[in-house]
Formats: C-alpha cells, structure tokens, sequence
C-alpha cells in the first residue's frame, strides 16, 4: 500500500469530518477548527442523532489535515485531563456536557490503557490474597471483562462454561448471516485499543477472532473450564464460601468451594421454543438457531422460518438465496431500520486514518457514543404532547412516519406486503431489527410472508390458522431466547436457604443496580434484570459493572473480611425507584404489541 498525497486526500474523503475536526484542534490548537460550527443530523427513520460538521467548512478541514498529515511521523499530545476533554467535548456537540455524561464519555474516550480498571486502595500482602479466590461462571463478554479485572488486582479466581469455547452468544449463534447489529466501533471493550475490524458491522466469524484476541492479550484461557456446567451452588455460613458442583465433560462432578462467585451467564442463553401443537410430531429436519446443523444442506429444500425477531430476519437472507421456497412466519412485525453500511466492510483508506490520525479512533468512538445518548428522549413520553393527541412524543411518532414510509419504500408500494408489515406500537418499545436485505429477500419468488398464525405442526407440515396445509423438509425455529430465567439453570441457594424464586414471586427478576440480591452475600450477576442499557454500548457498562463488583471484593478484603451483602431495605428502595422512572417510559404502555423481551409477565 502506498501512502501518498492522493492516498491521503482519499482517505479525508471517507473521514467523520466532525471527528477528524476535534482530533486535529487536540493535537494542533489551532483556533480555526475551534470556530467551526456543527450541525445535528438524523437519517430518516434513524433514532440516532449524529453531530456533524457543517458543510461549509469540509474543504477547510480536510486541507488541514493533509497538510498535518504529510508531515513526518507527527507525535501525539498528552493525554488530555478530564476538564480539557470537557472542552473538546463541548467544541464536538456544540454545547457543554453534563458532570455525568462528561465523566462517562471521558471513561469512554479511553485516552488511558484502561479507564475503568478496578485498583486496589492499599495493596494487601501477597499471603492475604492467596486465601480468596473467585469462581466465573459462564465465557462471555461479561466474563471476559471481569477475568481481566480480577487478573489486574491479583486475585485467583477461575471461569467455569457449559459451552467448548469463549464467546457467550457468539459461541451459540453460528447460524448463516449472523452479524452484530450494533456498530463495531461500540461492540467493544474500551480498554482494547483500535481493534482492527474488518466490517463495521462485525460478522459472527469476526466477533470469535475479536474474542480470540482478548483472551490471548490477557490470558485467561488457562483458568477456563470449557464443556462443564454448574449444577448446584449454595451457600455455607459456616465457612463464609460458596460451594459449587459441576458436570463435567467425562460425566464426572467436581466439588468447587470459593469465597465469591460472578455469574456471567447471560440473558441470551436459553433458546425459546415455539408452543405449537404436535411441534415434536415433525419428521422433517427442525432446529433451533442456536443448534444450527451445518452439515445440513438446505439448498433446494423447503424451509419453514418461525419467529422474524433479530435473529429471523437477519437470518432470511441466506435461506431466501439458497432454497427452493420458504414460509416466514410471522406473529408480530417490527420496525425495521435501514443501515445503508450495514454489509460494508472498514476500508484500507479508513482504517489507515484510525491508525494513522493521533486520537481520531477515540473521537470516533465518541461519536458513535453521543449519537446512542441521544436517542434516550424518544422513548420518554410526554403528557403535553399526548394530551394534545399524540402518542409519545414527537420525534417518537415522527420516527414512526417515517418508518411507515420506509415499509412503503422497500416494498416498492405493495400493499399486502405493506399491511402484514407494519407494526401498530412505537418504535423502540420493541427492539428494532436492522435490515440485512429483509424487505428484498420478502419480495423473492421463492419466498412467503404468512402472517395468519399457526394452528399445528403435522409430520411432513405446518397448518395455518386458515387451514392451508404447506409441506416443508426443514423447520427452522427462530423464536427467540427465554430472557426471564436469570442464572438460569442453576439454583442458587442463598444465606439460610434464600431462593430466587421466593425473592422474585411477587412481581419478577429484580436486583440492586443489576447485579446483586439480598440474602446472597459475596455474589454478583452481570446482565441481570434491568441491565440491558437505554443507550450507548453495552461492553462499556460491562467495565462499569465488574469495575463496581471487583472494588467491592478488594474493599472486603483490604478490611479483613469474609463477606459483604446487600441490604434488604437498599434493594426495596432501588426497586422502587426504578419502577417509578420507568412509569415515565413508553414500555409499559406499548410493550412492543405483546411479547417484547423488555416487559416480563408481571407487566
């Protein structure tokens, strides 16, 4: 690859110019770039809000970074403190960031090796530490931020997981076309610099190497167990330890006892399948996604698609190309967005910006960061404006417009297509879909959008609703995940027998600030009830998160102690608050037509 002055401009035309702005006022301070003004910008139908530069000013930018650019090896600035970066931050968005979001996005600007590490407030003797250990359970995402954590403080600690390998979701989902469909660049750990991804969109095959990679870095696949999974736990209060069975690969079991345990198991681990009659009569060929046959060859055949949620629709493009007809069926539609880059891969001219432009990959993650932040508005209701007939709020239903004129769009206008798909709740009350070329593979000749309900599965065929009997050789169940069964499956017996199903029978999963419960000392849950973030990227709450629960077992350790516990009264408090917020938000009265993974069956 040759790097010249065509190469570079080139790149400038493929850059965030807004970004590539702040990045080069950090490293220059020349007044001109702080002048410029920015303008914010929503693509149709899009909930993200993005803060671009203004157009008059593109030319400029771009000529004073060739001209930084084409410098020998410029050096970077030191890092900046948290109130320069408040500037920048304010030259970026154009107006001043809140205390809060302004230490947030500094965490996230990740100008340090590590932003969110757990420290220790006085280092205890090497014989302390060697007496506490804990035992992770699952090889997710989750896990794999906390392993490096406890790694970082020195304390022993060891990863137990049912599947063969680490990846969590990503080790279950191997299913064709199964892509994140969030932005890579917020699909990630902060403290993993400039990870070099290949899409924007990162495809299954590329988040396991993202996975391989960060294990390698750190370490950890030396202290995971794969092929075991955690049976029974309980704790002893004689001891001050959990004790821990697991099955082994062999069949064996093995008796685990540690001081604490960090259930990382996740809340996509349990497939959900379909409550259709004479479901187990099927003769066919029926899986799972999650159980996916890839030594079945489904070219030529005849596929039936149940569920259309994420995974579904994700999922059609594939069986659309490759068999000789498929039945979609549908029971709710969703709104569906549509991310023109979505299937792109990271260009050799952009990726040699974030390589080569001091501090751009930050800013770009910011970028990406702020855009997720301002998104929160359109899922709050207003009273005034539903007072006045609307139904959520304004950019809410003018969302939901443009959306229905999206579904009009992609359809090219045709109205059958145009009933069964659109939905008659809110955006964002559901989970939007992104769209891998779903409305196209709809309208393939090979392919059947049947939306009239499910009346049984026969041996050789599924029955409508209307009584219309279709033949098919295979049966793919995309129905999604059992997102309610948290720990799910291991029965977790807490101080004098608590259980969880006694601790959430009055009105569901709950716990303090996501991950912790009354009645169980020294234990931690990541991705637990209300966990799932509003905005903004889930890996980086995922190093708020075990940054939380690691600095409380290094405070009971430096104090000399066997255990901490929640108190009763602070998780009632916590609870109800967070009820109280949430009556604010547009779940409860939409609940995404019925069945969204955001409301549980309590309401």
């Amino acid at each position: 690859m040759e790097v010249d002055e065509t190469f570079i401009r080139a790149a400038l035309d493929e850059a965030n110019l807004n970004v590539l702005r702040i990045a080069l006022y950090q490293q220059t301070r020349n007044p001109e770039l702080a002048e410029m003004e920015v303008e914010i910008y929503s693509r149709k139908g899009s909930p993200l809000e993005l803060t671009v530069l203004s157009r008059k000013h593109h030319d400029r930018v771009k000529e004073l970074a060739l001209e930084y650019l084409c410098q020998e090896a410029p050096e970077k600035t030191p890092i900046p403190t948290l109130e320069q970066a408040k500037e920048l931050m304010e030259l970026f968005e154009g107006e001043k960031p809140s205390v809060a979001s302004a230490q947030y996005a500094y965490e996230d600007l990740a100008f340090e090796p590590f932003s969110r590490q757990a420290c220790w407030q006085t280092q205890p003797d090497p014989e302390v530490l060697k007496k506490y250990s804990v035992v992770i359970v699952g090889a997710g995402f989750s896990a794999i931020v906390a392993a490096v954590q406890l790694k970082g403080l020195g304390i022993n600690f060891r990863i137990i997981e049912r599947q063969a390998d680490f990846g969590g979701t990503w080790q279950l989902n191997d299913y064709p076309e199964a892509r994140v469909d969030i932005s890579s660049f917020l699909y990630q750990f902060k403290f993993v610099p400039n990870y070099p991804w290949k899409h924007y969109f990162a495809p299954r095959d590329e988040l396991k190497e993202y996975v391989n990679h960060v294990v390698s870095k750190h370490g950890l696949r030396s202290v995971a167990t794969f092929n075991a999974e955690v049976t029974e736990a309980e704790w002893d209060e004689a001891t001050s330890k959990w004790h821990l069975q697991a099955r082994l690969q062999d069949g064996t079991t093995e008796s685990i006892s540690c001081n604490v345990v960090f259930s990382a198991s996740g809340l996509f681990s349990t497939p959900r399948l379909p409550d259709v009659e004479g479901i187990e009569k099927f003769g066919g060929t029926m899986f799972h996604t999650t159980q996916w046959d890839h030594n079945y060859d489904f070219s030529g055949k005849r596929v039936a698609l149940i569920g259309t949620g994420s995974t579904g629709s994700q999922l059609l493009r594939s069986l659309a190309l490759n068999a000789e007809r498929v039945g979609v069926y549908q029971r709710t539609p969703n709104w569906v967005l549509h991310v023109p880059i979505y299937r792109n891969e990271v260009s050799e001219k952009s990726r040699w910006l974030l390589d080569h432009m001091p501090y751009y990959v930050n800013w770009y993650g910011y970028s990406m960061h702020t855009a997720q932040m301002r998104q929160q508005p359109i899922q709050e209701l207003d009273p005034e404006w539903q007072a006045k007939g609307g139904l959520v709020n304004p950019k809410n239903d003018q969302m939901r417009e443009q959306l229905k004129l999206m579904v009009r769009k992609m359809t090219g206008g045709n109205e059958a297509l145009i009933e069964k798909l659109t939905p008659d709740f809110a955006p964002l009350s559901r989970r939007l879909v992104v769209d891998n070329e779903w409305y196209k593979s709809l309208q393939q000749d090979n392919v059947e959008l049947l939306t009239d309900g499910i009346d049984c599965i026969r041996e050789t065929s599924i029955v409508s609703k209307d009584g219309t009997e279709r033949e098919y050789d295979l049966i793919v169940l995309a129905a999604g995940f059992q997102t309610e069964r948290y720990l799910h499956p291991v029965d977790y017996i807490g101080r004098g027998g608590t259980r969880l199903n006694d601790l959430w029978s009055k009105d569901g999963p709950r716990a303090h600030l996501t991950m912790s419960l009354p009645g169980y000392p020294n234990f931690f849950m990541f991705y637990g009830p209300n966990a799932a973030a509003r905005a903004g990227s889930f890996h980086s709450w995922l190093e708020i998160f075990t940054r939380y629960a690691c600095n409380v077992v290094t405070a009971m350790i430096e104090q000399g102690d066997s255990t901490f516990e929640l108190k009763r009264e602070v998780y009632e408090d916590y609870n109800h608050r967070l009820d109280k917020g949430a009556k604010d938000m547009l779940w409860e009265q939409e609940n995404g037509g019925g069945g969204s993974y955001y409301i549980n069956e309590y309401g």
